[in-house]
């Protein structure tokens, strides 16, 4: 039993059955090494355009981005080498990260610091502090993406990737940062690209190593036994760290996912509305602005007791009430809270046109096959024209009759033809047989005939006699 489940699970997850040749996989990783030529020309426009859809507040741009930038290649080949023992790969893709990444900063500072736009957006206020699943999204995202590259035929998920790690959009965050000298955004986005660049290099060493791909040969033992030494010591040291991010980051993000459950149940009461909720997870302090009917010191002190329900028995709760306490720190979070709000109902709104979109491609595209067993009017009009070649255009349409009284509703298909010259009565009635047999009997079919007028004709000119 146990042996049918193996070679089942063997045969459903195996990697290697449409792995492309180990040749021609470094030949893929090396060309996305190199930034020279086309590849920073490539990245400076990205870095121009994840500019400025940051600087407009444009998701779309944004994504376009994402997918022309060539970041993820010098990621991708120090995982590749650190995999495969070569040296050569590692030193060459962080050189090209560090250029690509300090060119990445410094255009993009300039950018920024010559667009009329100074005002930082959602989209760009979301990229300022690492999450949890910042950390999740690099890791899996960075095993997909190792995997199709070593496809035999490059699949989709390698866009896919660069869509959904997102590493463009923290530099040129961090570009504004420097250029505005915001210097929490700076470090903030330069933390989540950090996080993005390792653990897409941890997957990519992960998914190699389980490949069967050739290692670098040395001549002697003792320098190969060294250079894996010395590799795997220089993956852990990386690792060890990102490791510890990753932990710190799902703390933070247990403790911020808590205090907000907290202030939304027990402060936020008929009456009294939280104005702004600073939760700093760092120094466990949760601060809190109400506004409108002020709490008892008897019910802040019920709140206080109820703290250890929700895991932060060790948070400084700071409650203040009334607007008057308002300061910079609270306008600043109230800015974020209603460009976050903004952001959520424009993606929502969005959502709702795209389905209302489908739903009209659905309705026209049932208007154009008009139901009734009849296909689409341009294969219809190639059909007629065999037996009618003077047929030069044809369209469809439903003429829905609701029901009325005692009539029951029902529904017409027309079809309209025009032709070149009138058709014999004979001829149309002939038509209009076959239309209906060939919408099946399943709805009434109308025939509209009409006939293409003729452009008028030209007087002739009179031309001047000929002397002789």
């Amino acid at each position: 039993m146990f042996d049918v489940l193996r070679r089942f699970l063997h045969t459903r997850f195996l990697l290697t059955d449409d792995m492309a040749d180990p040749a021609e996989i470094q030949a893929d990783v090396e060309a996305g090494i190199a930034f020279r030529g086309t590849n920073l020309w490539v990245l400076i426009f990205a870095i121009l355009v994840a500019s400025v859809g940051l600087n407009v507040n444009s998701t779309a741009v944004i994504i376009g981005a994402m997918l022309i930038s060539p970041l993820m290649g010098p990621i991708v080949g120090v995982g590749y080498g650190a995999a495969t023992l070569t040296l050569d790969l590692i030193r060459r893709g962080l050189k090209s990260l560090l250029t690509a990444s300090v060119l990445s900063l410094l255009v993009s500072a300039l950018y920024f610091r010559l667009t009329p736009l100074s005002d930082a957006g959602s989209e760009l206020l979301a990229r300022t502090t690492p999450t949890t699943w910042d950390v999740l999204i690099a890791l899996f995202g960075g095993a997909a993406g190792a995997v199709a590259l070593t496809r035999r035929g490059h699949s989709n998920a390698v866009p896919g990737v660069a869509i959904a790690t997102a590493l463009m959009p923290p530099l040129c965050t961090a570009g504004y940062g420097l250029a505005t000298a915001h210097w929490s955004f700076l470090f903030g986005a330069l933390y989540l690209f950090a996080i993005n660049c390792v653990f897409i290099a941890l997957a990519t060493f992960l998914v190699c190593r389980v490949l069967p791909l050739p290692s670098h040969t040395f001549v002697s033992r003792q320098r190969a036994q060294r250079v894996q030494f010395s590799i795997w010591t220089v993956a852990l040291l990386t690792a060890a760290p990102s490791v510890y991010l990753a932990i710190g980051i799902v703390r933070d993000g247990t403790f911020t996912h808590n205090a907000q459950r907290f202030v939304d149940e027990q402060l936020n009461l008929p009456g009294t509305y939280v104005v702004t909720s600073r939760i700093l997870p760092r120094q466990q302090a949760l601060n809190v602005l109400l506004a409108g009917q002020r709490l008892s010191p008897a019910q802040l002190k019920k709140a206080q007791v109820q703290l250890p329900r929700y895991h932060l028995a060790n948070a400084q709760l700071t409650v203040r009430q009334g607007l008057a306490r308002l300061d910079s720190a609270d306008a600043q979070a109230l800015r974020s809270s209603l460009l976050e709000d903004v952001r959520s109902r424009q993606e929502q709104t969005l959502v709702g046109y795209e389905t209302r979109l489908v739903q009209l491609q659905q309705v026209l595209e049932r208007n154009n096959t008009a139901g009734g067993g009849l296909p689409t009017a341009t294969a219809l009009l190639r059909e007629v024209q065999v037996e009618h070649p003077d047929v030069r255009q044809l369209g469809l349409s439903r003429l829905v009759r609701p029901a009325a009284d005692s009539l029951p509703a029902d529904t017409t298909v027309l079809v309209a033809v025009r032709a070149r010259r009138p058709l014999p009565i004979a001829e149309q009635q002939r038509l209009a047989a076959w239309l209906s047999l060939r919408a099946g009997s399943r709805q009434p079919v109308r025939l509209v005939v009409e006939t293409q007028a003729l452009p008028a004709a030209q007087p002739a000119r009179s031309r001047p006699a000929r002397r002789r």
